[in-house]
């Protein structure tokens, strides 16, 4: 598996090799083109002042019979290989090698100024010496009356090789510089990217160590940048399953206690009337009353069990009909008044006028504005009131329930609606009633918001589509 120093190291190298190379080309290209330009502005000059300077000689044999004199002329005054060569294209004279002398000028530059009537140029490579030239060949032309003919050619012609010479110098100097740069890069890189790869393997270390069910692992933020941003999110998940371990624990404890009292109570009274001879007839009467209402507790437990885990499993089915608000809401009061009753609690109901029916499952519908009541009458204390309220909004109904109760702590509000949370342990329950009663609400398409003021009382909307 390629490690993230080598893609850094790596890209960076491609990047800067391409760079490099480009430069090169570039420069190369340049140079080339200045110093060749500069050799052909120079032979230009020469050839045509040679040839604005001996254009006097009357035709093709004077030409030849001066051409030895015409040469000296222009050589005094060229580093340049002179050529003389007739208007048929036979060397006349030439400054280096004398040998060619009457030799035919197959060269393309003398073939096209023949040809064309006009200066030519050729850069090659000499078949001898494999030497690489540059070749100016001026015609000199004669005009009789209307017509022009060439007498001649002047040909010149420069060695590049020291210009060659001094490009490839300068090309490996610069190719030795991008090879220190390559390599100052890479340095540069290798540590630059240990940055980035510290903090990617604190964050890989503290997940592994997250896995084996270390919560309490911590990463340090040591960028504001994306992995800094990750390793926040990473502490944020690890203090989120952390705090979910603990209400999960909290929760196991509570149900076990929830399950051991009523458990423990029914055991001893079952005893206790075993071994009875029921010659007292209200105590028996008393031990069967706690064994029934322990044994609702029980199933009551048991049911809120059942229901959680139907809901996250998604296996739950509604049996949607059309419910009338102000009936349904009246049957909820009359079912819960008599307890409000014995607490000493008002409980109150106002439905707005005309309200259109909603679209419910009745039985999970009540089992959600029980549950809420079973919470503010465990948490109003006596003297206290309790509203119900239904009103149109929009296109939505809203059912209420407020309370006079304690209230709920700010920093408990948020977490009410989350599986096993419990804001007091002071109460029985098991910390599901309230996630049931959301997501039973969120199979009806509606929401549950809750809002309180610690000490004042506590509000529970219900919005209905």
């Amino acid at each position: 598996m390629k490690s993230i120093r080598g893609r850094l190291v790596g890209s960076h190298l491609i990047i800067i090799l391409l760079t490099v190379t480009v430069f090169s080309c570039i420069l190369v290209f340049l140079l080339r083109q200045y110093y060749y330009g500069d050799v052909e502005t120079i032979l230009n000059e020469q050839v045509e002042f040679a040839v604005n300077s001996y254009g006097n000689y009357a035709d093709e044999k004077d030409l030849e019979k001066n051409a030895k004199k015409l040469l000296d002329n222009i050589y005094v005054n060229t580093y340049a290989q002179v050529q003389i060569i007739d208007n048929e294209g036979k060397i006349l004279a030439d400054s280096e090698e004398s040998g060619l002398v009457g030799t035919t000028a197959n060269y393309p530059d003398v073939q096209n100024a023949i040809k064309n009537k006009k200066k030519a140029k050729w850069i090659g490579k000499v078949s001898m010496t494999y030497e690489r030239v540059l070749s100016i060949s001026q015609p000199i032309i004669v005009k009789k009356d209307s017509d022009t003919d060439i007498k001649g050619i002047i040909r010149l012609t420069s060695t590049l090789s020291e210009i060659d010479s001094i490009i490839l110098k300068m090309v490996l100097f610069f190719v030795l510089i991008g090879i220190v740069v390559v390599l100052f890069v890479l340095i540069v890189s290798f540590f630059l990217s240990g940055t980035i790869i510290k903090p990617v393997k604190e964050i890989t270390n503290a997940a592994e160590e997250i896995a084996l069910g270390r919560l309490d692992i911590r990463v340090p933020k040591r960028y504001d940048d994306e992995v800094g941003k990750l390793a926040v999110t990473l502490n944020h998940m690890a203090k989120e399953i952390s705090n979910h371990q603990k209400l999960k624990d909290d929760f196991i404890a509570s149900i076990s206690h929830e399950l051991r009292t009523p458990l423990t109570s029914i055991k001893g009274w079952a005893s206790t009337l075993n071994s009875s001879d029921f010659s007292n007839m209200d105590e028996f009467r008393e031990g069967l009353e706690i064994i029934e209402n322990e044994t609702d507790r029980l199933a009551l437990l048991v049911n809120e069990l059942l229901d959680f885990s139907k809901l996250e499993s998604k296996s739950t089915s509604l049996g949607i009909e059309a419910l009338d608000v102000d009936e349904f809401l009246s049957e909820i009061r009359n079912q819960m008044n008599p307890r409000a009753q014995r607490q000493g609690i008002v409980l109150e109901l106002e439905v707005e006028d005309d309200l259109p029916l909603i679209k419910a499952d009745r039985n999970r519908l009540k089992q959600v504005m029980i549950n809420i009541l079973d919470n503010s009458l465990k948490y109003t204390q006596e003297g206290g009131r309790i509203k119900i309220s239904a009103q149109s909004k929009k296109e939505e109904i809203l059912i209420s329930v407020e309370d006079t109760g304690i209230g709920i702590p700010e920093d408990d509000l948020h977490k009410v609606k989350e599986k096993f949370y419990k804001v007091s342990t002071s109460y029985s329950g098991n910390g599901l009633g309230l996630a049931i009663c959301d997501e039973i609400v969120r199979l009806h398409n509606g929401r549950m918001e809750i809002s309180s003021i610690f000490g004042k009382g506590t509000r529970v909307d219900v919005f209905m589509p």
